[in-house]
Parts: C-alpha cells; sequence; structure tokens
C-alpha cells in the first residue's frame, strides 16, 4: 500500500485557502488535538473546504471536561448532519480521540467514520520509552479493538525504536493495528491550562467560567532551563520538544513499526 502522508494543521486552517498544500499530503489533521478551549464548530466548514479540494480529513479531538464535551457535542452533530446532507465523505474522514468521553460521544452519535487514538490516549495501551515502543497488555489493545479503534498516533523521538510487536513477546499476532507518526515534534507533558492565554485557575474552581485568549494560536515559546539540556517549546497548555533529523532510512523501517502514514507537523 505505501506510505500516507498528512500535514497538520490545527484550529483555523482554511482561513489561508489551503489551495498550495503540496500534492505529497493527502491527509489534513484539523481541529485542537490538545486543548478543549479551541473547539470550535468551524472545523466541521474547513473539513468540508480540504474535502472539496480533493484531501482525506482527519478531524482531532482533546482531553475534555463537561465544558468540552458541549462543545464536541455540537461538532459532532453537525458532522453527522454534513454526513447525512452529502458534503462530508464518510470515506474520507477519520477522527482521533484523546479522550474516552470524546470515544462515547461518536458511539452515541453513531458517526459512520473510523476512529482513531490519539497521542495523549495511545499511551493506555503503548508504552514508548527512549528506543522502545512496546504494547502494555494484549487485553488493552483487545479492549480498543472491540470499541472499532485500530489507529494509534504517536510522535517521532529520534531513530526508529525497537518493539516487542512478535508473536512471542506479547502473547500474540501483532495484526489489526498501525501507527500514524507525528513528527518532528514530540509531545512531553499537557497541562489543565496553559502559561499565557489563562488567568490562574484554582482547582476549586469550574472550567465553564474559564476565559481564554487564545494567544497560542499566534505562536510559540521556547524555554530554557539550566537543569535542562534539551530545548523546549511551549504551545498552549502543552510541552514538546524537537527532533528534526530523519528518522527512518526506508519504508520497509516504517512498515516494520507497522507505521503506514506520516504526519508533518509544521509548529508544535
Amino acid at each position: 500500500m505505501g506510505i500516507e502522508h498528512g500535514i497538520r494543521l490545527g484550529s483555523g486552517a482554511a482561513r489561508g485557502g489551503g489551495k498550495e498544500i503540496p500534492a505529497l499530503f493527502e491527509w489534513v489533521y484539523l481541529g485542537p488535538e490538545f486543548c478543549e478551549n479551541l473547539l470550535e464548530t468551524g472545523v466541521c466548514a474547513e473539513m468540508v473546504h480540504f474535502q472539496k479540494l480533493g484531501k482525506k480529513v482527519c478531524l482531532l479531538t482533546p482531553l475534555l471536561t463537561e465544558r468540552g464535551i458541549a462543545s464536541l457535542t455540537a461538532i459532532f452533530r453537525e458532522v453527522s448532519r454534513l454526513l447525512l446532507a452529502g458534503r462530508l465523505d464518510a470515506e474520507r474522514l477519520e477522527i482521533t480521540v484523546n479522550d474516552f468521553g470524546a470515544l462515547e460521544l461518536a458511539a452515541a452519535e453513531k458517526l459512520p467514520v473510523k476512529l482513531s487514538a490519539g497521542r495523549q490516549f495511545t499511551y493506555n495501551v503503548f508504552e514508548q520509552n527512549k528506543g522502545s515502543l512496546s504494547v502494555l497488555s494484549r487485553r488493552a489493545l483487545d479492549f480498543f479493538l472491540g470499541l472499532g479503534v485500530r489507529r494509534y498516533e504517536v510522535s517521532a523521538a529520534g531513530t526508529m525504536p525497537r518493539t516487542n510487536f512478535r508473536e512471542r513477546d506479547c502473547g500474540f499476532k501483532p495484526e489489526g493495528f498501525n501507527f500514524t507518526l507525528h513528527y518532528p515534534y514530540l509531545n512531553l507533558t499537557t497541562t489543565r491550562t496553559c502559561l499565557v492565554g489563562l488567568r490562574d485557575i484554582q482547582p476549586r474552581d469550574s472550567v465553564r467560567g474559564i476565559d481564554c485568549g487564545r494567544e497560542c494560536r499566534a505562536c510559540a515559546f521556547k524555554v530554557d532551563h539550566p537543569w535542562v539540556k534539551e530545548k523546549l517549546l511551549i504551545r498552549g497548555n502543552t510541552v514538546f520538544m524537537e527532533f528534526p533529523g530523519k528518522f527512518y532510512s526506508s519504508e520497509k523501517e516504517l512498515e516494520r513499526l507497522r507505521v503506514d502514514r506520516l504526519v508533518y507537523c509544521p509548529l508544535p
């Protein structure tokens, strides 16, 4: 089949038109991957826009609180309406979830699209350490397979890691799942709030009253600390590291890792 290629544009992607996206990128990744404060029903119009340009579209969804669930419900219902109206093609649409609430909501809305486990959700099934990517348990994988999740998203972190994707190592034949690999930024940690967009939030405060300035759409910040040798990047509520070097030597190496889609992230 070969390796598919995508580009992660995040929120507000269609404002630039999108026609300049190289033909190499057959997939366009839209929506907020890490922060529910960026959820907007306007992303549905962006999905229609890019499908009209001949692209396949993946909708990224973040971790959720009760506030985010309400916003995502509105988005999923609009997606259902557009699918029924024939304005969106379910065969060229996927949804990435990073929250069990989003997974349950997609099932409740009976969305006829493929679901993927996002970069925050994947760690329920897989463990990614320096130099290794391993299945945590066969039961965890079977649980997600039972929910229709067969694609998992991870970040590139330097050279290709070792795996335990062999029957004698984890007790099952490693079939039925594949990875989407995001590059060149590795997401390290995600917090409830971000450094610049929000006031200080106390544990007792309700998320419903949070006003977000959405400064994260403007830029990311480089962070240095004398105790940390790596250069860190902060965008919104998530800390990233950059791995700009090429991380594979051939497509066969990607296939060994069960990677069949690469997603380029122009920004963290």
